[in-house]
């Protein structure tokens, strides 16, 4: 056979095997096609892409965006954490001697007990305001106050359901060795976000208050039993109260003062 004839039965043969490879490429489906899962698991195409969407079906979880509360510049941190109100007007204390306001900034720690606390500057006197916002005492002077269901009034428009009166106790410390405590009268306004100290009286130097009680039953003239420890005339304060007292205050929606002691 001479040179020539096999050069062509040999291209020949070749023309046949490209043409037999591309219809076999083109003539090829996706049940010849294979994947390689993220397990390792050899999976034909189709089959794949099946379990590839609905895996993606059972991930999809329905997305409910919260109404967005945009935070206050300068919100009080008290503020936030005692009544949940996001405002930038503070809680603060009115001293009882001098009469100046100090705003309660942040919360410390003290033997066991955290306080809302804030610093003030008065003339050359530096000192502290801490509020025992635990013992913070709601007051309801009106017992028989409900909202009207018969009524079609909103709530809201009663003015003695919009704010909120308590007591709390709190120290006044200064440079010195005092630290006294007191018994501060608030109302906490939800219309306005803002909060008023209405007066405040004195229960003793370096005590430990036990009980804040309105006293049975809480109707005019409404009293507060307030329960502590205090030490003997002679006792050094190095040494810690023991001798339990009981003080009753007399408040009302403007004030309150003592009535015992």
């Amino acid at each position: 056979m001479s040179t020539f004839v096999k050069l062509t039965l040999a291209g020949t043969l070749v023309i046949f095997a490209i043409l037999a490879a591309g219809i076999y490429r083109f003539n090829m489906t996706n049940d010849d096609i294979y994947m390689v899962m993220e397990d390792g698991q050899v999976m034909q195409y189709d089959e794949a892409m099946a379990q590839e969407k609905a895996q993606a079906q059972a991930n999809e979880v329905e997305v409910v965006t919260p109404l967005e509360v945009k935070p206050v510049a300068n919100a009080s941190e008290v503020m936030l954490k005692l009544f949940s109100l996001n405002t930038a007007n503070p809680f603060e204390i009115t001293l009882p001697e001098g009469g100046k306001s100090v705003a309660l900034t942040h919360f410390i720690k003290i033997k066991q007990t955290e306080f809302a606390m804030g610093d003030y500057q008065d003339g050359d006197v530096k000192g502290r305001a801490l509020l025992d916002y635990l013992r913070i005492t709601p007051l309801n002077f009106d017992p028989a106050l409900e909202p009207d269901t018969q009524s079609n009034a909103p709530i809201q428009d009663d003015p003695k359901l919009q704010t909120m009166p308590f007591v709390a106790p709190f120290i006044v410390t200064t440079q010195g060795s005092g630290v006294f405590w007191y018994l501060g009268l608030f109302s906490l306004d939800f219309e306005h976000n803002n909060l008023k100290h209405l007066g405040s009286v004195v229960l003793g130097d370096r005590i430990e208050v036990d009980s804040i009680e309105p006293v049975y039953p809480f109707e005019a003239p409404f009293k507060i039993a307030v329960t502590y420890r205090d030490r003997a005339p002679d006792q050094p304060m190095s040494e810690s109260p023991e001798i339990v007292k009981t003080t009753e205050v007399a408040v009302s929606e403007t004030g309150i003062s003592h009535l015992t002691q």
